[in-house]
């Protein structure tokens, strides 16, 4: 049987990880909006900067060079994300004319078409166009981001442009979580009763806390992110809601501290035989957890991006 794994290389591997992630702070805000236009949801752009974040660290570690342009740089590594994780879908038929659409567009009506109607562009249109009208690229940065040529460039912003002038609407959706669950583990986590939050786990159920750590079973849970969540001894108590957000009921996670609350974090679950299979805790996403107050109009209290 293998040993644990718990060198001293993988503690110095966290440091340096986290010193990485500090580096990049400026840029975080940046590329959650790219992830944003990308996805065409909240939920699937923190995925997004979390797998982004995850492969830009280890291409830096495998650079020989300098990174001259990282906000360039990290765009280009969100994009391939993106643009592998769009391959891994089941495809989506789509019937869009390739009619003509100006060279040049509005904007702000890019920004509104964007909110409903960009999940109908493949990934490479939805780049371009995100690149080029919503943070002002040049067609040269948006050809060098796509490892693509500036004819290239401008045909799949011709095609994305014309797309989004004339669409066949498909969305998918995810499988909604057990909604009774829901509401049964918002009342033990208010209650803090840790026992009972455990017992609505599956066994081998998992939880993390994106971009930071993973814990695998129902006991390493209990023992780790709900008994340091739920620890009574702070000066400070939390509060969890079933809220339909964006479609998807989840669980908002409220602050109360001195008579103020505000919103800290959020649960998202994955629900199977009258259990939970997983959960996604948002703690450490700021930009995410900004869009969830400003859409249910109430006040946030952010935790940076790490311990």
């Amino acid at each position: 049987m293998t040993d644990a794994l718990d060198l001293p290389e993988l503690k110095a591997t966290r440091q340096a990880r986290r010193e990485f992630l500090d580096r990049l702070e400026p840029l975080r805000s940046d590329l959650y909006k790219y992830c944003r236009r990308l996805t065409g949801n909240a939920f699937d752009a923190e995925d997004l900067v979390q797998e982004s974040l995850a492969r830009a660290f280890t291409q830096a570690a495998q650079a020989h060079s300098p990174i001259v342009s990282p906000r360039a740089w990290l765009f280009r590594v969100a994009t391939n994300a993106y643009v592998d994780s769009y391959r891994r879908q089941s495809p989506v038929l789509v019937d869009a004319p390739e009619q003509a659409a100006p060279d040049a567009a509005d904007p702000a009506e890019v920004r509104d078409a964007w909110a409903e109607l960009v999940t109908l562009l493949p990934p490479q249109e939805r780049a371009a166009l995100a690149l080029k009208d919503l943070f002002g690229f040049t067609l040269t940065e948006v050809a060098d981001v796509l490892r693509t040529s500036v004819g290239a460039v401008k045909a799949a912003l011709h095609r994305g442009r014309g797309r989004l002038a004339d669409p066949e609407r498909s969305l998918k959706t995810r499988e909604a979580p057990d909604r009774r669950l829901l509401d049964a583990v918002a009342e033990a986590f208010t209650a803090y009763d840790v026992p009972r939050l455990t017992a609505l786990l599956l066994a081998d159920a998992d939880s993390e806390i994106l971009g930071v750590l993973t814990e695998y079973g129902a006991e390493n849970i209990r023992g780790g992110s709900i008994e340091h969540t739920l620890d009574l001894s702070k000066p400070y108590r939390y509060t969890a809601d079933v809220v339909d957000l964006w479609g998807e009921p989840v669980l908002v996670i409220h602050i109360v501290r001195d008579g103020h609350r505000a919103v800290n974090d959020l649960m998202r679950l994955t629900t199977e035989d009258g259990k939970v299979r997983s959960i996604r805790w948002y703690y450490f996403s700021p930009n995410f957890l900004t869009e969830v107050a400003a859409t249910l109009g109430e006040p946030v209290e952010l935790n940076g991006h790490h311990y």
